[in-house]
């Protein structure tokens, strides 16, 4: 652990070898199908990616798996500079996600985000309302699927030009805007769900003493539903918070005491949560 309690620095290239290799093939991900769902706002999630979507939920139909599922993340920043010309601090603002999908069929469920607002006899000037988006992409060989739902909702619209001619498959680009659901802190963009759902989530220790100023770390481990466990601690997907950020703060499983009194460390997999009781001395 680096003396500042932060997050270690991860390699910034990878190397694989033909044999003796120390990485994990089954990890690796070649997603060979893929769907996209749209429900109106409102309409009950499934419980897992086990679970099918239900009532409510269409299917977009068939896609361009060519162009895939692009993500674009915008957002200003501004940096601060120290007499001298030293970077001391930065702020981020305006952060926007954009989320694109081609779709190859005209169904009801395409024309209502192309088109919205139209009817059998009549288009009329698109106007897009929320909705819910789901993406799912499934990689059969290791028999993982892996699924993002909008936790707030979606702006879908037409990306680009759309083209009719006699040689080409006609194609539609949809670009979703994700707005994220802003009642979490900070702000959620999508559920996330696997296959392998997270049966509990243990922390260990389950209680920690600290005096002011000292760093301990956590270890956050899944069981999954097929009772196999994975370290999660320093998972992008792992959400570390405390209930008294006064008496203790935590950053990437490593928690500072900062007064004397007790606070509840969480962190939070995939939906599920688990405890470490922190006292400060």
């Amino acid at each position: 652990m680096h003396g500042d309690g932060q997050r270690p620095s991860r390699p910034t290239h990878l190397t694989i070898r033909r044999s003796g290799m120390s990485g994990d093939t089954s990890n690796a991900r070649l997603w060979a199908n893929a769907d996209v769902w749209i429900a109106p706002l409102g309409t009950a999630l499934p419980a897992d990616a086990n679970t099918a979507f239900g009532a409510g939920w269409s299917l977009v139909g068939l896609l361009d798996g060519d162009d895939g599922f692009p993500e674009t993340r915008d957002e200003d920043t501004n940096d601060k500079f120290a007499w001298g010309g030293d970077i001391v601090r930065s702020s981020r603002t305006h952060f926007k996600f954009t989320k694109k999908f081609s779709v190859l069929e005209d169904n009801p469920t395409t024309r209502s985000l192309i088109w919205p607002g139209s009817t059998p006899t009549a288009i009329v000037v698109p106007k897009p309302v929320p909705v819910l988006v789901a993406f799912e992409t499934r990689d059969p060989e290791v028999g993982i699927v892996y699924r993002k739902i909008t936790a707030g909702h979606a702006i879908v619209a037409v990306d680009g030009d759309v083209d009719q001619n006699e040689t080409d498959l006609q194609k539609v680009t949809l670009a979703a805007v994700i707005y994220p659901d802003t009642s979490t802190t900070p702000a959620t963009l999508f559920v996330q769900q696997t296959s392998l759902a997270v049966a509990s989530l243990a922390i260990a220790p389950a209680t920690k003493s600290l005096t002011a100023g000292q760093i301990g770390s956590l270890a956050a481990t899944a069981t999954l539903t097929d009772t196999t466990t994975r370290d999660v601690t320093l998972h992008p997907s792992t959400i570390w918070s405390t209930s008294a950020a006064a008496k203790a703060t935590v950053r990437y499983g490593y928690v500072t005491g900062v007064a004397a009194g007790t606070a509840t460390i969480t962190a939070t997999y995939m939906g599920v949560s688990g405890t470490c009781a922190v006292t400060v001395s």
